[in-house]
């Protein structure tokens, strides 16, 4: 910490960051719908790219599902995918847990990660969130709403 603090003076720039996660009351605006981490910042566990698939394909389902309706489309997923991703965000701060304030928190962190438990937690098979029940079978995009 002397070394940082003492080289601040001659520094071109100073940077500080945040680790944290934003909720916001609802996933979409007019014609716009937030999806991943935008939407619920899932930081934690390793399900968040899993989890902004499961996502995507929801959302689109939704949005064919409801024609030409969007904001019912909108509305579908996000009823569909907030206990969902949710239930990847439960006691998850990710700024305590990733920046821990003090050493003992950081070294016990540390420790942690080196356990194979944990190594391991995050390539289970039990942990892909495609493969979860529920997930619904949309019919195909009707051919007037398909990408050309």
């Amino acid at each position: 910490m002397p070394y940082l603090l003492g080289t601040l003076r001659g520094a071109p720039g100073l940077c500080f960051d945040a680790i944290c996660r934003v909720s916001v009351a609802r996933w979409s605006a007019g014609r716009v719908a937030l999806l991943g981490d935008a939407a619920w910042g899932v930081t934690l566990g390793g399900m968040g790219v899993g989890t902004s698939v499961v996502g995507a394909y929801v959302l689109a389902g939704e949005l064919a599902a409801s024609g030409d309706d969007h904001a019912a489309g909108f509305a579908a997923y996000e009823r569909r995918m907030r206990g969902y991703a949710g239930r990847w965000q439960r006691g998850a701060n990710p700024g305590q847990f990733l920046a821990p304030p003090t050493a003992t928190r950081l070294w016990l962190r540390n420790a942690m990660f080196r356990t194979r438990l944990v190594q391991a937690a995050p390539g289970r098979r039990d942990q892909v969130p495609g493969d979860r029940p529920g997930l619904p079978d949309y019919p195909s995009c009707p051919a007037a709403h398909a990408v050309r």
